[in-house]
């Protein structure tokens, strides 16, 4: 066989060769044919959405969502442990309840059926028994209401009494008088606060009292000793003695 003969023998096996592999991505391309246009929507709609991210989400709050998530990680790991411990608890706890359950609806079923005439006479006979203990409660359950009516007839009058004797005191002025020596307290408190007991000075002999008395505090002082020495007369007089009227 000649060279030009090889030659064109090759060139047929690569001919063929090439036919084959235009036959084997066929297939591919018309698949790319057919999904060109639905990618190309595709496209256009992810550029849609994607367009209006920069008007619907700020950087500024996208960052501070991370932030917040990253300083919350404790508390959701913590979360997260606790719904663990909650579904190995319910898992650990499933055969228990699911015995309980039987246990209860094997009872119903035992009390629908009826009571055997044995378990029956055993019923009777626990009752007879305890007769002697109910009657000792109801007992009990009498006494106790009978002192809570004691109770309620004693206290009633006893509570009329402290009204009774607050409403005198309220009409001897009580109340007002020791409102008012509240507030002389007060008044008198603030004063002696402003007083620096350290600089005071002694006071002697006579005319050291008459220097004193050319102070107007000292003066106003007096006057209003004079005028509290009128009261200390109260002091004799018997508490017993001041009624009450009664409306």
């Amino acid at each position: 066989m000649t060279n030009e003969e090889k030659i064109l023998a090759r060139l047929d096996e690569l001919t063929e060769e090439v036919r084959q592999a235009k036959e084997a991505i066929r297939p591919y391309v018309e698949l790319k044919q057919e999904m060109e246009p639905l990618i190309n929507d595709m496209v256009i709609s992810a550029i849609d959405k994607l367009s209006g991210l920069d008007r619907r989400f700020e950087a500024e709050d996208v960052v501070d969502m991370i932030g917040q998530l990253m300083i919350s990680s404790k508390s959701i790991s913590e979360a997260l442990k606790s719904l663990n411990r909650f579904m190995e608890f319910k898992q650990d706890f499933e055969p228990y309840s699911k015995q309980m359950f039987g246990e209860l609806v094997e009872q119903l079923q035992t009390t629908l059926h009826g009571f055997e005439p044995e378990q029956l006479h055993e019923l009777f006979k626990q009752f007879v028994v305890n007769l002697g203990n109910m009657a000792d409660g109801l007992k009990i359950l009498g006494s106790i209401m009978e002192m809570r009516k004691d109770a309620a007839m004693l206290s009633k009058p006893a509570f009329n009494e402290a009204v009774e004797r607050l409403e005198c005191l309220k009409q001897r002025g009580v109340f007002e008088a020791f409102e008012q020596v509240l507030a002389v307290t007060e008044r008198v408190g603030a004063k002696i606060q402003e007083v620096n007991f350290s600089e005071a000075k002694p006071v002697r002999g006579v005319f050291g009292m008459m220097s004193a008395l050319r102070r107007p505090e000292v003066q106003e002082g007096l006057g209003v000793l004079i005028e509290l020495s009128t009261v200390m007369t109260a002091l004799k007089k018997d508490p017993a003695s001041i009624g009450c009227s009664t409306g």
